[in-house]
């Protein structure tokens, strides 16, 4: 009645055995599941049999209408029984876990957690110890200002300063030369390049 009269009994043996391995290895719920599991059943079969008789081709057909079936019933590794107890997937497991194991705090412990947690207490502690007990902390500031300040007064300066002396150089370098050369220079000049 299960798988119809077209099968041998030796058929309806095998197909009846991988029904209850799926049944057993899967979460099978809804009748659309138990639908797919039969098609997916009758599927392996025929492909067994292709194999069987040496029709590659037609094995090649039928296993990729195998692993449809498979994956349009969601027959896949996250819903297999074995693997599931690894996950929590809802929340009355997560509860179940909490009641089981203990007592879970419910508020905020105030001793640090991780690293983070340190680092942020040491410089919470440094804050709170440098404004209550540096007595001359606003003097201290005025002074790092000033600081700053004239740090950058000279260095605009400085950058006048290398202005000033890069537009000298320049001017050195191109002004008229305003003596004019004499015939004895022209004449050493020529001595010079025919040596």
């Amino acid at each position: 009645m299960k798988w119809g009269k077209t099968y041998k009994p030796e058929e309806w043996v095998a197909l009846e055995k991988l029904y209850n391995e799926m049944m057993d290895s899967y979460e099978i719920s809804t009748a659309g599941h138990i639908d797919t599991l039969k098609l997916i059943c009758k599927t392996s079969l025929k492909a067994n049999q292709l194999i069987d008789m040496g029709d590659i081709e037609g094995f090649q057909k039928m296993s990729k209408v195998y692993d449809t079936l498979m994956k349009s019933g969601k027959f896949t590794a996250a819903q297999n029984k074995a693997e599931s107890g690894e996950y929590v997937d809802s929340i009355s497991e997560l509860i179940m876990i909490c009641e089981k194991d203990g007592f879970i705090p419910r508020y905020y412990t105030d001793g640090p957690q991780d690293k983070v947690d340190y680092v942020i207490q040491d410089l919470q502690d440094y804050t709170h110890t440098l404004i209550t007990e540096e007595m001359h902390l606003g003097a201290l500031i005025e002074k790092a200002v000033k600081k700053i300040e004239e740090d950058r007064l000279k260095e605009l300066e400085d950058e006048i300063d290398d202005l000033d002396e890069d537009e000298a150089f320049e001017r050195e370098l191109f002004a008229k030369n305003d003596e004019e050369m004499s015939l004895e220079d022209y004449r050493d000049f020529k001595l010079f390049e025919e040596e």
